[in-house]
């Protein structure tokens, strides 16, 4: 069978390869292809100026490659100076960058547990080498060095320090409901990081102290989601500062990079407690409307297309409505914490915006409670005495987002679809038959279009009107 590749001989000029790097590489060497997980070579080089031009001087000065990924990712070893031990990080093949260890000792640690949170090396068929590997680390007497938790997208950004306006971001207020005293202890406690920034102590408590993982330190436009899985408590978590509400702000930490907030979190029967009372394996949905009473609503399933056949129950866990349970039922019981988000109907804004949104204004799909800040020019654009595209600009600076129109049935699923071309659906291609069509910023068919006047606003109505005809204020 064959082995691993391994070539560590010369590290790139300015580096030295770390003794244990060299120690763990011979050993390596002599494992069959697959016990460790995937990973294409265990070798060094300089690393690649074309994974981001603007930093390659810097990469290629203070890390060097040591571990290729299938697809294309690399592990490097980074200084992160002030006499601190050389850290463990990944540059993704999308544009990623993590911290995955403070220390290759601890990097070492983290793969021989199937922890590294690097799926090619926490695959559950590497089980048997990852046993290997932790006698051979035992047998080196290897530990991880105390080292401060390093954040190398910050530090590839240039900083490492949060701003001052990083600190002057209100955190939300929240007051338990009910429902969140019913709560068993483990789950409480789950519940109660959600929403919380991850330089929170209280996440650090938890996270570290209770799951025994990592607290992310940042996010990036290029990753900006961090899964946390603690798989033996039941319990996954994401950390992310992209949480489309207006009381969970990005905050910056660089001027790239961001303090996530946790966002979602997944829990599973091996928390060792039931959600409310409800069995994790119950035996139908009426067993779970026994315990619950009926259920909140229903949704369509994965693959059922647009039959709403899942059963889900709905609670506010604290007063202000920022964090959710539920719980679902489709042949067997789903449990999730959640921030409240909207979903997003355009992150980047342009004329066709604009254009939506001053027609939106005239028909009354939009919420006008949430432009309390800009009342008199939403009041102005109904009129017709100023652009959609002034809403746009001065109130969207995150872009539209579902929860920006009226709290109408269906509507904001129309809107979904409309905006995301699915069901049929499509701005676009409604635009295009509209205005024409031409080549777009990126190769790709666009309306003719270049202004949001009303004249345009009037133009595109009469196919509008057909699409939201239900909801059009009468």
């Amino acid at each position: 069978m064959a082995k691993y590749a391994v070539k560590l001989s010369k590290a790139p000029k300015g580096h030295e390869v770390p003794p244990l790097l060299t120690e763990v590489g011979a050993w390596v060497g002599k494992q069959n292809h697959g016990t460790l997980g995937w990973f294409d070579a265990l070798s060094l080089e300089a690393i690649p100026k074309e994974w981001n031009p603007e930093k390659a001087d810097q990469l290629r000065r203070d890390a060097f490659a040591f571990l290729h990924l299938p697809d294309g990712s690399l592990l490097v070893l980074v200084s992160p100076g002030a006499k601190a031990p050389p850290a463990v990080a990944l540059l993704g093949s999308e544009g990623e960058a993590r911290t995955v260890a403070n220390s290759l000792e601890e990097f070492l640690l983290l793969w021989s547990r199937g922890e590294t949170d690097i799926d090619d090396l926490d695959d559950e068929e590497g089980g048997s080498g990852r046993e290997a590997l932790a006698t051979w680390l035992k047998e080196k007497k290897v530990k991880a060095p105390k080292a401060k938790d390093f954040d190398f997208a910050a530090w590839l950004d240039g900083d490492t320090t949060a701003p001052p306006a990083a600190q002057a971001v209100a955190v939300p207020t929240f007051v338990p409901t009910p429902v969140m005293k019913k709560l068993s202890p483990k789950v409480q406690r789950l519940a109660s990081v959600l929403g919380r920034r991850a330089d929170a102590p209280e996440v650090s408590d938890y996270v570290t102290g209770v799951l025994g993982k990592k607290v992310p330190l940042s996010t990036s436009e290029n990753n900006d989601a961090v899964n946390v899985e603690a798989a033996k408590h039941g319990v996954e978590l994401v950390f992310s500062h992209d949480i489309l509400n207006d009381d969970f702000p990005p905050i910056p930490k660089t001027s790239k990079t961001f303090i996530p907030y946790v966002s979602f979190a997944w829990v599973r029967s091996k928390i060792g407690e039931d959600v409310l009372g409800v069995p994790w394996k119950p035996a139908s949905e009426a067993e779970v409307t026994k315990l619950l009473g009926p259920p909140t609503g229903r949704r369509a399933g994965f693959g059922d297309g647009d039959e709403l056949t899942v059963a889900y129950w709905e609670y506010a866990l604290d007063t202000a409505g920022h964090v959710w349970l539920e719980l679902s039922f489709e042949k067997f019981l789903s449990v999730t914490l959640s921030v409240k988000s909207a979903r997003e109907l355009m992150r980047h804004p342009d004329v066709t915006t604009g254009l939506f949104v001053g027609y939106a204004a005239t028909r009354g799909l939009l919420d006008a409670s949430r432009f309390q800040a800009h009342r008199e020019l939403l009041e102005a654009i109904a009129k017709r005495k100023a652009q959609g595209s002034a809403l746009v600009k001065q109130a969207l600076p995150r872009g539209l987002w579902d929860d920006h129109l009226r709290n109408a049935p269906g509507l904001s699923d129309l809107a979904y679809c409309w905006f995301h071309n699915m069901d049929d659906l499509w701005i676009t291609a409604d635009l295009i038959k509209t205005f024409g069509k031409r080549k777009g910023p990126f190769g790709h068919d666009a309306p003719k279009l270049d202004d949001d006047t009303w004249d345009a606003v009037d133009k595109a109505a009469p196919l509008l009107d057909k699409r939201f005809a239900k909801w059009i204020a009468k």
